[in-house]
């Protein structure tokens, strides 16, 4: 046996660092032989990260992990346990972090009727199937949900849906609400010429929920329905924002990300510089704005990073961050706004292609992620470091005054002050060295969070946002 095979079996650390200038890359750790369609990770209030994949060798059905930030390994979860996949099989999107701290998430398959569930999982790893999808209200969700400023959980199946769907046989997806109990309401069904098998949604600062559609659109004769971007409201009001063309970018495959006011994406395929080493084109980055307004913000050759299949997330430094399958093993991108894209770190050879999945910028300042892997290699947990310092995030970023913020970072005991855009809390919490709660104080206005804490001070990477 390897030792790569010893470290996976233990669940221990197998670490490697690599350092190169101000890098300072990290294996964590390797999953076991045969995992593939590692989701990208989320932290948790104890600091750690967690995820699901889909493990070949036990079953086949996928499970959820926690990895820590040392490398320890853990199965939380493992699907389809029950009798007759009950309570789930393969889940494919990241992980969503309540308020409870519990995590919540679907499956694309399983469930009651066999076509997936939405479900809540603790930290130690109870487990509770919260909703069956039925076909009406959506089948087959393979992304995951966002937690939205009103506490309900938003989310989008890839097919199913009340509606008929043009020209894409039966059911081309459809955008719910979910209530942390599990009470799903149904908001949008699409048609086709509105999208089909929509992806990942997220909030923008206006309230209202922007997604893509991997097909659909109203361009079929250009490409058979190359995609949209839309936009929804929590109540359902539905506008389609943009359908592709193919030279514009095909087949969008990852949530949007709102940096500087507008939404930025990807998309896996197309591109005016199509069939250059990429069969289909070798994608592009856009901006969309609320309203609609589209612009190409860099279209990949083959070698700088391109067949983008996850999303881009806005790091402290302003920059975006993404992780390509381009370019041998795979590598990390940054976009420097407006259109520089450069590429920050390319992967370790030994376990094949990698960067399928979107990177996570943890509050201690480095990125997290996994490379390698479906059906190529091992795939493995990392972590980077490129000298950008400690914050400190929300569960939610929003809340009024008298609400209490839930605050992620680490160093919190013996924290001394928590201000609101320079108004401090009158009563906060350190429930642990990684978890904090604030109430919003009187006079507070959107603005960072600042938390002092022996340590150092620590700045919010985003500004919280008051509500009426």
């Amino acid at each position: 046996m390897s030792l790569r095979g010893k470290a996976c079996v233990a669940g221990v650390l197998f670490a490697t660092a690599i350092s190169s200038g101000a890098q300072t890359f990290t294996t964590l750790a390797y999953f076991p032989e045969g995992t593939v369609f590692v989701s990208s990770l989320v932290q948790g209030r104890d600091g750690s990260f967690y995820g699901t994949s889909y493990d070949q060798g036990t079953g086949g059905y996928g499970l959820v992990f926690k990895v820590t930030p040392s490398g320890m390994l853990t199965t939380l979860y493992r699907f389809c346990t029950q009798a007759n996949c009950a309570d789930g099989s393969l889940s494919f999107g990241a992980l969503t972090l309540g308020t409870d701290g519990s995590f919540y998430g679907t499956t694309q398959n399983g469930g009651a009727n066999g076509l997936g569930v939405a479900f809540k999982l603790t930290p130690e790893g109870a487990y509770t199937v919260l909703h069956s999808f039925g076909g009406a209200d959506g089948s087959y969700p393979d992304a995951g949900l966002v937690l939205a400023s009103d506490g309900n959980f938003y989310g989008a199946t890839s097919s199913g849906g009340s509606t008929s769907c043009v020209g894409y046989g039966s059911g081309c997806g459809a955008v719910f609400r979910m209530t942390s109990a599990g009470t799903v309401t149904t908001l949008h069904s699409f048609d086709g010429t509105d999208g089909w098998g929509p992806e990942a949604l997220v909030q923008g600062t206006d309230g209202s929920l922007y997604g893509t559609t991997y097909h659909g659109g109203t361009n079929v004769y250009a490409c058979g329905g190359c995609g949209t971007v839309f936009k929804i409201t929590t109540g359902g009001e539905f506008t389609s924002l943009h359908s592709f063309d193919f030279l514009d970018g095909s087949n969008p495959n990852a949530p949007l990300v709102q940096a500087r006011g507008e939404f930025y994406g990807t998309t896996f395929e197309g591109g005016y510089v199509a069939f250059e080493g990429c069969s289909s084109g070798c994608g592009t980055i856009f901006k969309i704005s609320s309203s609609g307004a589209f612009a190409t913000v860099h279209e990949f050759h083959f070698g700088d990073g391109g067949s983008l299949e996850s999303g881009l997330l806005e790091a402290t430094d302003g920059n975006l961050y993404g992780e390509s399958p381009d370019e041998g093993n795979g590598n990390v991108i940054s976009l420097t706004l407006p259109a520089t894209v450069t590429t920050v770190y390319s992967f370790p050879s030994e376990d094949g292609s990698g960067g399928y999945t979107a990177p996570l910028q943890a509050t201690d300042g480095e990125f997290y992620g996994i490379y390698g892997g479906n059906y190529d290699g091992v795939p493995a947990v990392f972590s980077l470091g490129t000298g950008l310092g400690p914050f400190v995030a929300f569960v939610i970023a929003s809340g009024r005054v008298g609400q209490t913020a839930e605050i992620l970072g680490q160093g919190f005991t013996g924290t001394s002050s928590v201000t609101f855009n320079g108004v401090a809390a009158e009563s906060y919490s350190v429930v642990s060295d990684t978890y904090l709660t604030a109430v919003v104080p009187s006079g507070a206005t959107t603005g960072a969070v600042v938390v002092i804490t022996p340590g150092g001070v620590l700045t919010s990477n985003v500004g919280f946002r008051i509500g009426e």
